[in-house]
């Protein structure tokens, strides 16, 4: 070894071994230390699978319902952004169908697509009460809603969908802040709470509340948007993760944005 790579060998020893020496006195040569671990250390083994953040485990809807080819449906075809889709439609449509609720509650109507579906495949004396927040409302909210959640309040008509239906009779119409209305009149009645009101985390957890004052006992309760709206996802899985045993069936359908809970 010549004598140039020697003394560059023996000062970077000297240089390790002082800060050794010193890091448990000295807050720079600690800082040192870690900067010298962090280097030479091995590479912490990494996953190569991002965490899942959908917490809520899988079902199907041939787990939850028998598919029916007769199920009546309209205006399946006719949606848009922040529409319920083409497939959740039909999957609604099919555990209204299974379930037969003669009494169903909705938060956040929009255009009635969703509450007419409902209407369609219930049975012929159900009754379905759809809540929506009206335009006059919208800067008196007791909860923050999302920015983006504006356009669907601002709209020129609530229930446009199943206006003048055959099978409007169905349906009753009521408005109001879902954080703030007053549900007592339809406490432990419904068979069936479809939740699409406000994404927002904290109005999800006050839509959440209420629909469970809202269902009868062995009811269901519907939300739509957990893999689309961070809010509802958060909520969701800290209802899963709390260790409430409420909360132990619920499950996200798979292929779909919708998550589904029997309260037992």
């Amino acid at each position: 070894m010549n004598t140039a790579l020697f003394t560059l060998y023996l000062g970077v020893f000297k240089r390790i071994a002082r800060t050794a020496a010193l890091s448990p006195f000295d807050t720079q040569e600690r800082h040192r230390l870690g900067e010298l671990y962090a280097l030479y250390s091995p590479p912490a083994p990494s996953s190569d699978l991002p965490e899942d953040p959908y917490k809520l485990p899988k079902t199907d809807i041939l787990e939850l319902a028998q598919l029916d080819k007769n199920l009546l449906l309209e205006g399946v075809n006719e949606c848009g952004f922040g529409h319920v889709t083409e497939f959740e439609v039909k999957v609604i449509s099919q555990l209204v169908n299974q379930l037969q609720p003669r009494r169903i509650f909705e938060i956040g109507t929009f255009q009635g697509r969703t509450t007419l579906n409902m209407a369609l495949n219930s049975p012929a004396d159900a009754q379905i009460v759809t809540l929506d927040l009206p335009p006059s409302e919208l800067s008196q909210t007791q909860m923050q809603i999302e920015k983006t959640e504006e356009m669907y309040v601002k709209k020129a008509e609530s229930g446009e969908r199943f206006k003048g239906h055959p099978l409007a009779s169905k349906i009753t119409q009521v408005f109001g802040d879902s954080a703030t209305y007053d549900y007592s009149p339809y406490h432990n009645q419904m068979d069936l709470v479809f939740i699409d009101g406000s994404h927002a985390y904290e109005y999800v957890l006050s839509d959440t509340e209420n629909a469970l004052r809202l269902v009868r006992k062995g009811g269901t309760i519907l939300w739509h948007d957990y893999t689309n709206w961070e809010g509802v996802r958060r909520a969701l899985n800290d209802y899963y993760q709390s260790g409430n045993p409420v909360f132990r069936n619920l499950r996200h359908i798979g292929g779909t944005s919708i998550a589904v809970l029997t309260v037992s």
